[in-house]
């Protein structure tokens, strides 16, 4: 990896040093993270897997209208 350049950031005021200071801070903790992509053969996540997951109690018609004429 070929050297950084040295950038002059005293014309800046502290509050923007600090900023700029921070974010590259940011961009290198990002990059020791390994990346989260698609791996190859995961499947994509479907609803179907999610139902029968919630125990619903009450009347979710009721619920459903409430919310609606909240509006």
């Amino acid at each position: 990896m070929p050297k950084a350049e040295q950038l002059d950031l005293s014309i800046l005021p502290p509050a923007s040093r600090r900023e700029l200071r921070d974010f590259y801070q940011f961009l290198l903790a990002r990059q020791d993270q390994p990346k989260r992509g698609k791996k190859a053969g995961t499947a994509k996540a479907r609803f179907s897997d999610l139902c029968g997951r919630l125990a619903w109690q009450g009347d979710a018609v009721k619920a459903q209208r409430t919310l609606r004429d909240e509006w």
